[in-house]
């Protein structure tokens, strides 16, 4: 065998070796990394893309862990529990604010006094609720809230005013009169004043 086919042989032999050599290199980095065991690729492009999909999932997600939510709730304890109905009460007080008219009412009961013909008022006891009026509510007042500057109409026959002067009247009339001054109230399905009327007393 002539000198460069030996040296072909060796040469040969040195690149088998070579390649085992980084065979068994190559699958002991695949052991240390786990990634024959099916665990999360070591890229690092592909660490970013997935750390980055996860990042933007959990953005999307944290408006609808209180949003809606928190909405549904402040509406539902701001409603009053007279939605809809009539309610006979007595007004604290009432004042404006922002464009609306507000009531600090409390429930009472009527009776009627049959003796002087007119309604006596049995006032509630607990907390005033404030409730709200609607921009167009109507409001219809007897004495003693109106007084007595409607000539040729009866004390007791309601008459049409407007929410201003009514807060206005309110604020006017004596503590001790107005606290035994009973009001209807009608309540659209929003739980807001719809209508207000207040009973004569004499």
């Amino acid at each position: 065998m002539s000198a460069t086919s030996v040296t072909s042989v060796m040469s040969a032999s040195r690149r088998r070796a070579a390649m085992r050599l980084l065979s068994v290199v190559a699958l002991g980095a695949l052991a240390l990394t786990g990634c024959g065991d099916g665990k999360e690729p070591t890229d690092p492009t592909a660490v970013a893309a997935s750390d980055t999909a996860r990042a933007g999932g959990d953005r999307t997600a944290a408006p609808s862990d209180g949003g809606e939510g928190s909405q549904d709730t402040r509406a539902s304890t701001g409603k009053t529990p007279w939605a809809g109905t009539k309610q006979f009460v007595t007004v604290d007080k009432a004042w404006a604010e922002g464009g609306l008219t507000y009531l600090s009412v409390r429930p009472a009961q009527k009776k009627v006094n049959a003796r002087f013909d007119t309604w006596e008022i049995i006032p509630g006891t607990g907390a005033f609720t404030t409730v709200t009026m609607t921009r167009d509510a109507r409001v219809l007042l007897a004495a003693p809230v109106r007084g007595d500057d409607a000539s040729g109409v009866g004390r007791g026959e309601p008459l049409p005013s407007s929410q201003a002067e009514f807060v206005t009247l309110l604020t006017q009339l004596d503590p001790g009169i107005a606290a035994g001054v009973g009001y209807d109230l009608s309540f659209d399905g929003q739980g807001r004043v719809a209508k207000l009327q207040s009973l004569y007393r004499p």
